[in-house]
């Protein structure tokens, strides 16, 4: 066996570890510390680490674990299913998968000048995911506490993602592209499957099939017009970028196309993400809100992975790592500052 065999199996196996252990139900703040700092030390450690939080949001059924502890040596991989596409309850002291209830489909139909199909807009509260089918067969996965706006006509398939996260999978029409809208990006396809979430300063697009081109204009139309001659980002499977709101900047990455929106098997992902971001992000999923109480923490930078279950678990890490000081003293928030 070559060293670089040696390596990528002792990181599949630490891999595999921590999933079983932060699905345990009893991680341990210090342990989350430990496991925040390994992830960051290496992509690849990301990568794998994603493969197995996958794998065990994909589990039907698991034996009961009582103790585990992480060990160096390989942990044997429970027998799985495919993930069909509804909420997943693992047993025992597997506390993984967020709860999914039936969305709230709230104001008046949205349309647009010519428009030959008027959509709702469709609303998800704290800790709820819902799938939305729109009129042209496409289906939007629409995150905890997100909001979208569709609005169709003859010649072209609108949407607006006003907050939140959502998961495309747009249904393949050339002559009638579809556009997302969200902060000062707008998203252009025929026919894919994309990942989109608006934070407070950043948009992320996530490919997961098919091509995205991702531009800056005032509108969908305008954008259609000077297509040909406009900048943006030409996205395909396994791209990503994260663009920042008010600017030109992009920063372009790759992702496992498998493992795209790990929001929808209940866990929040992050590399080099800011404390704001993810504190946005995680309050959409907890009615246990946190509060940054001091200016600057939100500005950190980790690299950080935790489930939408165990938002505490994340927070107590963060005192370990960071030295910062969580007030859970409020069933309703938690406080956290400098000192």
């Amino acid at each position: 066996m070559t060293q670089d065999n040696c390596k990528e199996n002792r990181i599949e196996a630490a891999a595999r570890g921590w999933a079983v252990y932060l699905h345990s139900g009893d991680a341990r703040p210090e342990k989350i510390a430990e496991f925040n700092a390994w992830l960051a030390a290496d992509h690849v450690h990301s990568l794998a680490f994603r493969r197995y939080e996958k794998l065990m949001s994909d589990l039907a059924l698991i034996p009961e674990l009582g103790d585990v502890e992480i060990a160096p040596g390989p942990v044997p991989a429970p027998a799985w299913r495919p993930l069909v596409h509804q909420p997943q309850q693992l047993m025992a002291a597997i506390a993984l998968m967020v709860m999914v209830v039936g969305g709230a489909v709230i104001g008046l139909g949205v349309s647009l000048p010519g428009s030959s199909v008027a959509d709702p807009a469709y609303e998800t509260m704290i800790a709820e995911i819902r799938d939305i089918h729109l009129a042209d067969g496409s289906v939007v996965t629409l995150g905890a506490r997100s909001r979208i706006e569709p609005a169709f006509t003859e010649t072209m398939r609108i949407v607006k993602l006003q907050e939140g996260e959502a998961f495309f999978d747009v249904a393949s029409d050339p002559v009638r592209p579809f556009y997302v809208e969200v902060g000062d990006r707008l998203i252009r396809v025929v026919g894919t499957r994309f990942d989109v979430r608006q934070g407070p300063e950043t948009v992320r697009v996530a490919v997961v099939e098919g091509v995205v081109e991702v531009l800056q204009a005032e509108t969908p139309q305008q954008a259609e017009a000077s297509r040909e001659v406009i900048e943006k980002n030409v996205l395909r499977a396994g791209d990503e970028v994260v663009a920042r709101i008010g600017s030109l900047e992009a920063m372009l990455g790759a992702i496992e196309p498998a493992e795209a929106a790990p929001w929808r098997r209940g866990w929040l992902t992050y590399e080099n993400a800011s404390l704001a971001e993810i504190v946005s992000d995680a309050n959409r999923y907890s009615r246990r809100q946190i509060i940054l109480d001091e200016e600057g923490i939100g500005d950190l930078r980790m690299t950080a992975a935790f489930s939408v279950e165990k938002i505490d678990q994340f927070a107590a890490g963060l005192e370990v790592t960071y030295g910062l000081v969580a007030d859970y003293s409020d069933p309703g928030r938690i406080v956290l500052s400098g000192s």
